[in-house]
């Protein structure tokens, strides 16, 4: 069966999934957990696939050396690493913790860690059962050069060259730990992907492709967040109306991607409520200039120009979120640019520019789906209206899946994405989005220019509060001049829950859902 008949066959059952669901988790029976999701992730292996809809499983069933507290702004802080020490920008030397069990049972070991940070690994792309690229993991860790055991809890990692965040790059995407051991008992990449093994307070029990996926509860968990259910049940429901209606009948416990306009329904309705908010994430877009349409820097500016952010915000979000100031967010703490001004919206200066630029109405397509953001269909309607205004001659294209949108067509001109703060500062979103070791860059959708190269390796590499912040500004407003995609807003990421199950939401695309975060009224 091809990958595009699996996603019709998808599409097909979530008619059907309303009578097929799991019963209610809030009977006496035991605690288990259904959540109905727009859309499934292809694979479970992090290096295989970097998204929204696999980020919010694989919390569950992995762990990283350092840990993110993003309930503590982002602190870092000892996980399957007790202690650390940076030895230089380029070494970094990690103490394991002992006694760490695997959910084979086996002891985790630095030699888990040589293998899940070494080349037969981190070559593995998504779609991809022998391995070769690196599309998905460059930007995060392609530059490691080698990884050196020095005992059976001590590991030594050391980078190609210097790292202003080398400390960040083990505790984030794509650096959950795996089992070298498991993955040689199972042998074969596609197999491995469908239910990798890890450390995590939850270990995956069934992958259906397009349907579910199913994990349960970790007895042996070495954290003190344990697993807060013991089962959950991730089922694909594309349409928001059935997942509101299951919600609202108990057959879902959760229900991911409400729209602002459907929070009163759930909230009015007996026995429901939202959670949710902002993540650290903006949502915006990707520009193809790759092709002759989108060549000359003074029409992608012009279209930057024709979007009313704000008025997309209050149209279909109610305010529930925001437009940031630029390419970046208030997380990266220090290195955050306070004074920055949101991205201007000016009608006439964009009629300006396509004037000077010489525009003549040539098409451009803009392909985008209809929900795997949240609003997606509805965002990209308001967009091409507004650019319409501009003068830009935009038709939209919907497409029902990401290989649709990303294939590399001639008329690949504007597509969606979305750019996670997965660290703590710009090297983590801007530039490892829109820089060298981006996926786009990689596929040839654009080409960095000089100066934006320099800034960003300056970046990348010096240490130096003060003078990364200038550099940042700088990258900033080179970016402004050669823009490669637009900030829209902050996204946001709202669930239907049922008032029997206390859960909050993360504020990232993970779903924590250990007993910190979750738990079942009586």
């Amino acid at each position: 069966m091809t990958l595009r008949t699996h996603l019709r066959a998808a599409v097909v059952s979530a008619a059907t999934v309303a009578a097929t669901a799991m019963a209610p988790s809030h009977g006496a029976m035991a605690q288990d957990l259904t959540v109905a999701v727009q859309k499934l992730p292809d694979v479970i292996e992090p290096v295989m696939e970097n998204s929204n809809v696999n980020q919010r499983i694989m919390f569950s069933l992995f762990d990283t050396l350092v840990l993110t507290d993003y309930r503590d702004g982002g602190r870092l802080k000892p996980s399957l690493a007790t202690s650390w020490e940076v030895e230089s920008p380029r070494s970094i030397v990690f103490t394991l913790r002992q006694g760490v069990k695997f959910h084979t049972g086996e002891e985790m070991t630095a030699e888990d860690i040589a293998w899940t940070f070494g080349p037969e690994r981190l070559s593995r792309t998504s779609g991809s059962a022998g391995g070769g690229g690196t599309v998905v993991v460059k930007p995060f860790l392609g530059g490691i050069e080698k990884v050196e055991v020095l005992d059976r809890y001590k590991v030594r990692i050391t980078m190609k060259g210097d790292d202003a965040l080398i400390v960040h790059r083990f505790a984030s995407y794509p650096s959950q730990i795996e089992s070298k051991k498991a993955f040689e008992q199972v042998g074969d990449w596609t197999e491995w992907a469908k239910a990798p093994v890890g450390t995590g307070p939850y270990k995956i029990t069934n992958f259906t492709f397009g349907d579910r996926v199913v994990i349960e509860a970790f007895g042996d968990y070495w954290g003190d967040a344990k697993a807060g259910a013991d089962k959950v049940t991730f089922v694909a429901v594309p349409e928001i109306s059935t997942r509101i209606a299951g919600l609202r009948s108990g057959q879902f416990d959760i229900i991911t991607e409400v729209a602002p306009d459907e929070i009163d329904e759930i909230e009015n309705a007996a026995g429901t409520h939202v959670v949710g908010g902002p993540v650290l994430n903006i949502r915006g877009l990707i520009y193809d200039s790759s092709n002759e349409v989108l060549a000359d820097p003074r029409i992608r500016q012009a279209m930057n120009l024709a979007i009313d952010r704000q008025a997309i915000v209050d149209s279909l979000y109610a305010g529930k979120t925001n437009v940031p100031h630029g390419w970046q967010m208030d997380v990266f703490g220090a290195m955050y640019l306070a004074d920055r001004p949101i991205p201007e919206f000016n009608l006439e200066k964009a009629k300006a520019l396509l004037a000077e630029a010489g525009y003549k109405g040539q098409e451009i397509v803009y392909r985008s789906q209809e929900g795997y953001y949240t609003n997606q269909g509805q965002t990209a309607r308001i967009l091409a209206a507004m650019w319409k205004k501009a003068g830009l001659n935009v038709r939209l294209d919907m497409k029902e899946n990401w290989g649709q949108v990303m294939e590399d067509t001639a008329d690949r001109h504007v597509f969606d994405g979305s750019f996670s703060a997965y660290y703590p500062d710009p090297v983590g979103q801007v530039w490892r989005r829109f820089g060298p070791n981006g996926s786009w860059a990689q596929r040839g959708i654009y080409k960095n220019n000089e100066e934006f190269l320099r800034l960003g390796k300056i970046l990348e590499t010096k240490t130096d509060t003060a003078l990364r912040r200038e550099v940042f500004g700088k990258l900033l407003d080179n970016f402004a001049n050669d823009p490669h995609g637009a900030v829209l807003h902050a996204l946001p990421l709202f669930y239907g829950v049922r008032d029997d199950i206390v859960w909050k939401a993360y504020p990232t695309e993970y779903m924590n859902l250990t007993n910190a975060e979750l738990s079942f009224k009586k």
